[in-house]
Order: C-alpha cells, then sequence, then structure tokens
C-alpha cells in the first residue's frame, strides 16, 4: 500500500518526511530537561507551528500537482527558516547530540535534488552551508554560550556531503522507462491498443486519448481508450492539424494550471489554459501530454483520469515518448527488413527459374527440332526419346529440391563436398545441349558451404546454356578452386565468344554473382569466351 502512494509522487513522500522530522524534534526536545536552552516558550510554540504546517502542506499537495509545484520554494523557506531558528534554540557548548542539524540539512538538500536537480540542489546547499556558519558566528559574536570550533567542524561536513551529493546527481540525471516490446505483425496500422496498455500502466492512469498523423496514411488516427478495448476513429487529413513543437506537459484548462517540461529537464509553472485541436476534439479538461516523433510519423498522446499524477509523472515523460518511438521504429524497420527479404526471395527463384527450369526447357526444345529433322530423315529417335525422358526426370528432380529448400526450417549441414555434386550436373548438361562439359575442382575433396554450392550450379548451368545457345559452344571446361577471396570459377568454351569493346557481360551470371558478394571478369582470349568469377566464402554454421 505505502508503496502504492508514494510511487512517482515525491511531493507526498517530502510532505511525510517534512512532518516526521517536525513531529520527532518536538519529541525530542520534550523529554530532554535541559532544551531549549533559549527561549523555551517561544520554542515550542515555533516548532508546533511548524508541526501543523507541515501537516497543511501534506493536505494541501496531496492529491494536486499543481500545488506540489506551486508550494515548493514557500515549503523549502520555511524547512530552511526552521533549520537556522533550531540552531538558535538547541545549540550550546554542553549539548552535542540534541541539534537537528544534520538531518534538517539532508532532508533540505535531498528535496532540492529531486525539485530542482543536481545543480539546484547545488546552489542551495552552498546557502545552507554559509548560512549556518554565519549563525555560528553570530551566536558567537553575541556573546551566547557556543562553541564555535564545532560550528566549523559541522559547516565542513556539510560542504563535503554537498560535494558528495553533487557528484551522485551528475552521474544519474536520465529518468528510465521500462522496455516497450510491440508484438504486432502489422505496419499498416499503429499498435494502439500495446502502446495505450504500456503508458497507462506507466503513469497509472485509467484513460488514454491519441492522435496519430502517418508519414504515409493521408488520413488521421485518433483514438480513445477509456479501458481495455481502444475506440479508433479515422478523419481526413484535413480535420486536424498536425501539432508542431508540443511540449510534455501537465495542465488543468479549467483553473487555467500548466507545468511545462523544458528540454533541460526543468519545470515551469504558467498560468495559461493549454490550448490544441486534440484537446478540443475530445474535450479533455485535465491530464499529462506526452507528444511522439518517429520515423512512421508523430502523434500526442493525451493520459487522464488519475487524481494521483504529479510531477514526477511529467519527469518520466520524455523516457516514455522515446521508448514509444523506438518501439515505433523497430515496428517499421522489421517491416522494410520484411519486404526486402521477399523482394531478395522474388529475385532469387526468378533467376533459379531462369537458370535451371527455363534453360531446361530451351534445352528441349533445342533437341526436338534436331530430333525432327532426324526423324525426317528415317533415322532410329529412341535413344534420343530416352536422353530426352532423363533431362526432364533431371530437372524435375532438381525443382523438387528447389521447393524443399524453400520449405525446410531445419539446419542443413554447414559444409558439402562440391566435386561429387558438380559431376552429376556436368552430366545432366551434356544431355541436356549435347556438349561436352568437364568440371575439376582443386583441391578434389573440396567442401564448400550448402547454398554456395548451389550458387556453384547453378552458374554452371547458365554459363553452359550461354555458351551453347549464343555461343554455339560443344566444349566448355569448368576449373573450380579455393583462392585468398573465396571460391573461384574459371570457365572456358571454345564457341564465339563475346562480340564487342569492351566486351558485354552476361547480365543474369553477373547479377548472381553480386547477389552473392562477388564478382565477374570476362577475359580476352583468341577463340571462345573465358569467365572468371569468384564469390566469397561464407559459413553457415
Amino acid at each position: 500500500m505505502l508503496k502504492r502512494i508514494l510511487d512517482y509522487h515525491s511531493g507526498r513522500a517530502i510532505a511525510l518526511c517534512r512532518l516526521a522530522l517536525a513531529l520527532v524534534f518536538l519529541l525530542v526536545l520534550y523529554a530532554d530537561p535541559d532544551q531549549p536552552v533559549r527561549n523555551p516558550a517561544e520554542g515550542y510554540l515555533f516548532l508546533g507551528g511548524y508541526a501543523v504546517l507541515s501537516l497543511a502542506l501534506l493536505a494541501a499537495i496531496w492529491d494536486s500537482w499543481w500545488r506540489d509545484v506551486t508550494l515548493r520554494i514557500p515549503a523549502l523557506l520555511l524547512d530552511c527558516a526552521v533549520f537556522l531558528i533550531a540552531i538558535y534554540l538547541t545549540e550550546s557548548s554542553s549539548t552535542d547530540f540534541t541539534s537537528p542539524f544534520l538531518s534538517s540539512f539532508i532532508f533540505i538538500i535531498l528535496t532540492a535534488t529531486v525539485r530542482w536537480g543536481w545543480s539546484g540542489m547545488a546552489i542551495i546547499a552552498g546557502l545552507l552551508s554559509a548560512s549556518y556558519l554565519a549563525v555560528g558566528v553570530w551566536l558567537d559574536w553575541a556573546g551566547f554560550d557556543v562553541e564555535l570550533y564545532r560550528f566549523g567542524r559541522r559547516g565542513t561536513y556539510m560542504i563535503l556531503l554537498s560535494l558528495i551529493l553533487v557528484w551522485f546527481g551528475l552521474q544519474r540525471r536520465v529518468r528510465a522507462a521500462a522496455r516497450l516490446d510491440l508484438a504486432s505483425e502489422s505496419s499498416d496500422v499503429i499498435p494502439v491498443a500495446e502502446i495505450a496498455d504500456y503508458a497507462m500502466k506507466a503513469t497509472g492512469s485509467p484513460c488514454l486519448y491519441m492522435g496519430w498523423w502517418s508519414n504515409e496514411d493521408p488520413y488521421v488516427l485518433l483514438s480513445e481508450v477509456p479501458g481495455t478495448v481502444p475506440v479508433i476513429r479515422h478523419l481526413p487529413p484535413d480535420a486536424l492539424a498536425v501539432p508542431a513543437d508540443l511540449p510534455f506537459a501537465l495542465f488543468d484548462r479549467e483553473r487555467r494550471r500548466l507545468l511545462v517540461s523544458t528540454a533541460e529537464g526543468r519545470v515551469t509553472a504558467r498560468r495559461e489554459a493549454l490550448t490544441t485541436p486534440l484537446l478540443d476534439y475530445f474535450a479533455i479538461a485535465e491530464g499529462l501530454m506526452i507528444p511522439i516523433r518517429s520515423s512512421s510519423g508523430q502523434g500526442v498522446l493525451i493520459l487522464s483520469g488519475n487524481p494521483g499524477i504529479s510531477i514526477d509523472d511529467l519527469a518520466k515523460a520524455p523516457a516514455i515518448a522515446q521508448e514509444i518511438a523506438a518501439a515505433l521504429d523497430r515496428l517499421l524497420l522489421s517491416h522494410i527488413s520484411r519486404e526486402a527479404a521477399v523482394a531478395q526471395l522474388r529475385t532469387t527463384l526468378a533467376r533459379d527459374l531462369h537458370d535451371s527450369v527455363a534453360q531446361t526447357l530451351a534445352g528441349v526444345r533445342f533437341r526436338i527440332e534436331a530430333l525432327r529433322a532426324q526423324v525426317r530423315s528415317g533415322g532410329d529417335a529412341e535413344a534420343q526419346f530416352d536422353e530426352m525422358k532423363a533431362s526432364l526426370s533431371a530437372e524435375h528432380r532438381h525443382l523438387r529440391e528447389m521447393i524443399e529448400r524453400l520449405r525446410r526450417t531445419d539446419l542443413e549441414p554447414a559444409a558439402v563436398s562440391l566435386a561429387a555434386q558438380m559431376q552429376r550436373v556436368a552430366g545432366e548438361l551434356e544431355r541436356n545441349w549435347h556438349a561436352e562439359v568437364r568440371v575439376a575442382t582443386a583441391p578434389a575433396d573440396l567442401a564448400v558451404p550448402v547454398a554456395l554450392a548451389y550458387e556453384i550450379q547453378q552458374i554452371a548451368r547458365e554459363a553452359v546454356a550461354n555458351g551453347v545457345r549464343h555461343g554455339k559452344a560443344k566444349r566448355f571446361t569448368i576449373g573450380i578452386s579455393r583462392g585468398a577471396a573465396g571460391i573461384d570459377l574459371d570457365i572456358r568454351d571454345d564457341g564465339t565468344g563475346f562480340t564487342g569493346t569492351p566486351p558485354p557481360h552476361p547480365r543474369t551470371l553477373e547479377e548472381r554473382a553480386r547477389a552473392n558478394g562477388g564478382r565477374l571478369a570476362v577475359c580476352a582470349c583468341e577463340t571462345g569466351a573465358h569467365l572468371m568469377i569468384n564469390l566469397p566464402e561464407r559459413s553457415e554454421a
């Protein structure tokens, strides 16, 4: 229960501590027969009045963030006055432990730290230490029974304690917010329910209003979350203007009260009514406003319905906004990554179908033309039909392997031996294109990652198909070796080669090389074509 009352309510905690210190000090003075050492009647009256004022301050700020802020300077001046007057009432050369100087000093500077940060605390601590030493000098000068050395010792301790607390304040200047991970898979709409649940839990507010202006969608998204299920509306873009430079603010429009958090984290109080079209649309009178800016758009959160909302929630608001914006950016990045992966998959499928199925069908058509001429001349075509059947069966098997790779979710072997696979591919190419294909690997047991082996096979299929169809080649040699920069492919044929200066690069082969981080070079030669392709070797383990 105490945690619920005081969590993110520093004003309540400060007021409760002030009241406790006042009551304990009165009790200590009453229990000590030698205290107060000066003006006992006036002293009890003064300290009793301090206790009553402390109780009044506690009641005033309990559920009012406005009074908590506007009364903080009068309350600080009251605490400082009591601190100095208590020294006059209790200090003498024969008393040492009755004076509340240390506890009061720590209470005041910690209060200043919460209210104004480390810089404000440093100023107040310095003034208070100087005032304490000045009171000691004045009491000694006025002839009162005090020990000046004790004042100097305590003043030195107070200054050292102030420096230590300033250092701690410099280390913890940013209020943290819990991480928000959006589970939504769709980036077409803002995940209002998840954002609302996060912000409402962070501030303890039962109601949230949201306006969102997307960078992509033309409409304005408005949402009201009075409970657990958001009510979402879509308005035309000209219905509500995009908000410009809205601050983090606690507002009470009916009483014309406004607390604004600056970029440096300082809070300023203003006697004015906050005006923005979103507040007018929902008719919101009081709440916490949190502007949000992300890569996907900008919006405003209005949290209301929490009577115990405090300045601490305003101090935490920038961290909440930053976490929500970061979560939206992560969601957008995830969507872009998925779109890029789909685009890459489409390109890969198109390239694979071109290099295998399309080329095999082109080879079958090429052989059917030759077979037609053979049948017309009265030759026996039985063996040719068997070869075509074997080619189509091999391509069918290859197509099923492609489908299986797309479906597979388990891990493949880290590496496979390339020589056996390339010999099988060479046999298929010889049957399809009636060309001689020789493959050599160095070393003979060369092993490469599974994905890289697949890419090398596809390059071989495309290179042979291009050489036969466009260069009239009949013989191919494919050398595969491991070099300093990965796997090197040396592909040569006896066809007509490439014409032009510089010679044109085969488009599909160059795209496949680049997609795998490699490069393709067309080498000059007297006869035929000569390609050098380098593919970096990446482990899949």
